[in-house]
């Protein structure tokens, strides 16, 4: 049985990461609550006046005044470590200041209240709100709850006979070893969930990819494309920002099948598709469009920016060996660029000028310019 419960190893720092976030958010409601109640407490307390302060008072006032002090210290830092966005020895002392303030303070009030003849009352609440709320710090939590019942136990010998002080301190053996069963078993749930939910995560991250994804090529699909050429075409227009769209396709292809066979024509599209990734920037998008035809958006590319990039395409693909293909391997394409007309104008524009590069000859780019109708030829 493993005695402290961690997640898979891919997973360690992701969970670490959620306890923080988890642990944080635990302490920003503790001092929320921490200032509304012992603020109210520590008000009614100072009514007493001069009685407030007290020998047989004095210990209410630090146990108001300590809080309502931490949980306004909370307000400073929390905010820039909530903030953070790695994991720092700062962050982490701030998230176990939280369960060592409330161990402390449950172990003094224990010894005041046992003294008093109340019992440790304060030790068995304080001890079971740790066990469970600490999250990723089974380690430290177990080394906490041991020393908060040494503590006890030694402060109540010094200040109460032995005959007295070994109920209450049998009391706080008992209630230690629930809190260390409990803080293991909320810590192997907590663990298991996560699993399964970065498990959960994972598939629908795959999912989401599979529906957008060309399963040949790995370029983005059909369907990916029709959702960025939306966006991009209303991007180009709301910054007036420049956009081009080559359609390329692959000269001669059923005579690859044909000649070759389907699984030699599927190498050619895959070798293509990264031909035409090696001469793209980050920002450009790259889709499989159906069968040998690929689709691509030059994002904030100009006229002459655009023709450079697809002559490179065309001539990397020109130059290069296709080794298992009989024939020689070339693609046409075809430029169009946007300027605010329709979206399905937008597409044949530039399928017009892909078929314009077939008729020409083949191995080239048509360009459509910015006058509707106009062509230029490679």
């Amino acid at each position: 049985m493993q005695i402290v419960p961690r997640p898979l190893p891919h997973q360690a720092l992701a969970y670490q990461q959620a306890s923080i976030e988890n642990n944080l958010t635990l302490v920003w409601y503790f001092s929320i609550v921490a200032l509304i109640g012992f603020g109210v407490h520590l008000l009614h307390h100072l009514r007493l006046g001069t009685g407030a302060f007290s020998e047989q008072m004095l210990p209410y006032l630090v146990v108001y005044l300590s809080n309502v002090i931490y949980a306004l210290l909370n307000f400073l830092l929390l905010p820039s470590a909530r903030a953070a966005s790695k994991i720092s020895w700062r962050v982490t002392l701030l998230e176990l200041l939280y369960p060592a303030f409330l161990a402390f303070m449950a172990t003094v009030l224990s010894i005041y209240t046992s003294v008093q003849g109340h019992g440790p009352v304060p030790f068995i609440m304080g001890m079971m709100v740790i066990a469970m709320l600490v999250q990723g710090h089974l380690p430290f939590l177990f080394i906490l709850l041991l020393f908060c019942w040494l503590f006890v136990s030694a402060g109540l010998l010094f200040m109460l006979p032995i005959g007295e002080a070994s109920s209450p301190i049998l009391t706080c053996f008992t209630t230690m070893l629930i809190a260390l069963f409990i803080a293991r078993l909320a810590e192997r749930s907590r663990v298991t969930q996560f699993e399964v939910l970065q498990e959960l995560h994972e598939k629908n991250r795959l999912l989401e990819e599979l529906a957008v994804q060309d399963p040949l090529t790995k370029l983005n699909n059909r369907r990916y494309f029709t959702n960025k050429l939306e966006m991009e075409t209303a991007r180009s227009l709301r910054y007036n920002h420049p956009l081009s769209l080559l359609i390329v396709d692959v000269d001669d292809f059923k005579k690859i099948n044909d000649s070759d066979g389907h699984l030699v024509g599927d190498e050619v599209l895959i070798e293509i598709a990264a031909l035409v990734n090696q001469q793209m920037r980050s920002e450009d998008i790259v889709c499989r469009y159906g069968g040998d035809e690929f689709v691509i958006l030059l994002v904030e590319a100009g006229t002459e920016q655009s023709k450079d990039i697809a002559n490179r395409i065309c001539d990397s693909i020109n130059q290069h060996n296709f080794a298992r293909a009989s024939h020689k391997v070339t693609v046409s394409i075809g430029y169009a660029q946007y300027v605010g007309q329709s979206l399905g104008d937008f597409m044949q524009q530039a399928d017009r000028m892909m078929y314009t590069s077939k008729k020409r000859g083949k191995n080239q780019v048509a360009f459509f310019g910015y006058d509707v109708g106009s062509e230029a030829a490679k």
